[in-house]
Parts: structure tokens; C-alpha cells; sequence
């Protein structure tokens, strides 16, 4: 059973050695979007996405299957934007034609399968400059933090869609039982402690495109004046003291009193 575990681990490993090699890789022919539940494919073109800028960019998922152990199948996965492939690795992420990334040496002859998931308003080198400080060179874990993990922040950021869970599930075996998979690899694998904390939820918060601020804004005291008039004759009154002031009345008492403590929040 160990020797299985082994063989098939290998297969996994050739996502991130494929990835650093380059080359060119086969195109394939275009296959239906993957179940997203009741997520629509093209939702990605509706007036409360992207600012109501024209979703003119066309989005697409390429997945290659690499093996795995019983009950969770590895894959290989990279985001294709107007025919230019993203991809993440211990390089950080690239870019590149042809899916590249997706040459496996040790099955030269598979194809990925590839999934038109929608239009977006954003490009490509929008979506990298946006996700390359959460991917950066050097913190690539082949379970914590992989491929897939970006193709799913990629996802999100250019469509407000999550890519399919069943494309994770080795990662989701080696975060409940990493013993085993350290074990099964023959030592092969090993955390990288550059990958410890990253958590793909976190990184979709942050960068939604089309997030609203959310902080509280800040009391400063006073009245709101409702009309220019209204906000004149406030400030006529601070200025003659009416405001309260500190006792020296007059300039002096507009002068001794800070924005917050008081007058109107329309003259701030």
C-alpha cells in the first residue's frame, strides 16, 4: 500500500516540476464549464460587476489530471485569459501561450481539458498584478499552497466565481492528514514553511475588484446643517460666540475649538 501511495505521490510532484520546464504544451479543444452550482458561467457580464465596465475578456479554466491516492485525484490547473496562460509555481506566477504548463513528462501525450467560464472586465495582467504579492517565488507548497489555490483566486478575482471543489481534493486529504502524506511520499514532500498561514479565503477577500469600503466612518460631533443657509448660520453664530466657545467669545472662541468638538459636519 506504501509502495501505491508512492508511485502515485510521484505523479502529483510532476505539477510542480512540469510547471518550471516550460515548453509548449497542446491545445485542446474547448469542453463545458465544470458544475459551480447555480453560479452562471457569463454572471461575470452583469451591471453590478466590474464597475459597469464591458466584460470583453474571455476567461477560461485548464485542468489536467496528475493522479493521487483513493478518494482524492490530483490536478493541475491554470487560468487562461484571451488565450494567455496564468499559472502559479515555485517561480511565482507566469505567464505564457500554448499551455505550457500543462506538458506532463511523464504523459506527454495527455491533453488538459479546458472550460469556458465566462467574460470578465478584467485582463489578465490585471489579475496577476493584483494576485503576485500573495504568490510570490519561493512560496509554493505542493498541498498548502499550489496551483490550484491560485487558479481559484484567479477565478474569483475575474469572474466572482470559486473553481470546483473536486479539483482540491488532494489538498484538502494532505491538510487533515499531513502525517500520512509525508509518510506516503517516501519524504518527498516537506511543508514549506514560507506557504504556513496562507489561506485562499483571506486572499479573495482582499482582492475583490469590486468590494465596497466597509469601515465605519467616524462621529464629529455637532449638527448636520441641512441647506447653505442653515450651514451660514451656524458658522455666523460660532463666529459670534453662540457656539459656546470657551468663554473669550468672538474669534478667540472659533479659534480655541477643535473640528470635532462641535458645528457642522457639512463645513468639515
Amino acid at each position: 500500500l506504501k509502495t501505491y501511495y508512492y508511485l502515485q505521490f510521484d505523479a502529483v510532484l510532476s505539477c510542480r516540476v512540469s510547471v518550471m520546464g516550460g515548453g509548449q504544451g497542446k491545445d485542446a479543444a474547448p469542453a463545458q464549464p465544470p458544475s459551480q452550482g447555480s453560479g452562471d458561467p457569463g454572471a461575470a457580464t452583469s451591471s453590478n460587476f466590474g464597475n459597469g465596465r464591458p466584460a470583453n475578456n474571455k476567461v477560461q479554466l485548464a485542468v489536467s489530471p496528475l493522479g493521487g491516492v483513493p478518494g482524492a485525484q490530483a490536478y493541475h490547473s491554470s487560468i487562461v485569459v484571451n488565450g494567455e496562460e496564468y499559472f502559479f509555481s515555485d517561480a511565482g506566477v507566469s505567464s505564457m501561450s500554448g499551455l505550457a504548463s500543462h506538458k506532463n513528462p511523464q504523459n506527454p501525450n495527455s491533453v488538459p481539458e479546458i472550460f469556458d467560464m465566462g467574460m470578465s472586465p478584467y485582463t489578465g495582467s490585471q489579475m496577476k498584478a493584483a494576485l503576485e504579492r500573495y504568490f510570490l517565488p519561493g512560496t509554493y507548497d505542493l498541498l498548502r499552497k499550489n496551483c490550484n489555490s491560485f487558479s481559484d483566486c484567479a477565478m474569483f478575482y475575474l469572474l466572482h466565481q470559486r473553481m470546483d471543489k473536486k479539483y482540491r481534493q488532494m489538498e484538502k486529504l494532505g491538510a487533515s492528514a499531513m502525517g500520512l502524506v509525508q509518510a506516503a511520499s517516501g519524504g518527498q514532500y516537506k511543508p514549506n514553511p514560507k506557504a504556513e498561514g496562507f489561506d485562499v479565503e483571506k486572499v479573495c477577500a482582499e482582492i475583490d475588484p469590486d468590494k465596497i469600503w466597509k469601515t465605519p466612518g467616524q462621529a464629529t460631533g455637532g449638527t448636520t446643517a441641512g441647506s447653505a443657509e442653515a450651514m451660514r448660520a451656524a458658522r455666523l453664530a460660532r463666529l459670534g460666540g453662540g457656539g459656546g466657545g470657551d468663554g473669550a467669545g468672538g474669534a478667540g472662541g472659533a479659534a480655541g475649538s477643535s473640528p470635532a468638538a462641535g458645528g457642522s459636519n457639512a463645513g468639515l
